[in-house]
């Protein structure tokens, strides 16, 4: 099977259906160890609308290839391999570095500790950036332009409504403002010297 095949763009995609469905196992584990008095920083509704693109953009990224027969031109397949992989990467770092922290729901608990190693020594939300990269680069190896025009959009919405009730929670928390205040959510601030 040639790696820019539909068939290869397919596994992919299953993989990273799987990926997601082991996450939220995960998830769930870790919430189940969380101290009552947790709160979520998303809405009912937000994790629903997350979880619904989440699907469609799998769904999506699956289709479109099948639909049309082929996959996108070397160049946008090897820059959208590069960048889902490159936020995949990112957002499994994130998973491990903040170990039974880590939860898909965004739950914040009373007693969490902050954490300011690994990707969070430059960014407040690199599990975001992660998402975002792999959002851009899955349809773009797929050729899933539809999928990228409609989905990328309102990814964005509802991670930018979910990042605003995550920060309003960890910055309430103590030592969370010394420690991540001079930081970019989503990318490095320079500091001035």
């Amino acid at each position: 099977m040639n790696l820019r095949s539909v068939g290869c763009v397919e596994l992919l995609v299953g993989l990273a259906a799987l990926q997601r469905l082991l996450e939220l196992r995960r998830s769930r584990q870790n919430l189940r160890k969380l101290a009552p008095g947790s709160r979520a920083s998303d809405s009912a509704g937000n994790w629903i609308a997350l979880v619904a693109l989440q699907v469609s953009w799998l769904a999506g990224c699956a289709l479109e290839p099948v639909l049309r027969g082929a996959v996108a031109p070397a160049a946008a397949f090897w820059t959208g391999l590069v960048l889902f992989l490159s936020g995949d990467l990112l957002r499994a770092w994130c998973i491990h570095v903040l170990g039974p922290w880590w939860n898909a729901r965004a739950e914040v608990a009373p007693e969490l500790v902050v954490v300011s190693r690994g990707p969070y020594r430059w960014i407040r939300h690199p599990n975001y950036l992660g998402v975002l990269l792999e959002l851009v680069g899955l349809p773009l190896a797929a050729g899933a332009w539809w999928t990228l025009a409609l989905c990328g959009p309102l990814h964005v919405l509802v991670l930018r409504r979910r990042m605003r009730g995550e920060d309003e929670l960890l910055f309430a928390l103590p030592g969370y403002a010394a420690a991540m205040a001079k930081k970019g959510a989503l990318f490095p601030r320079l500091q001035r010297t």
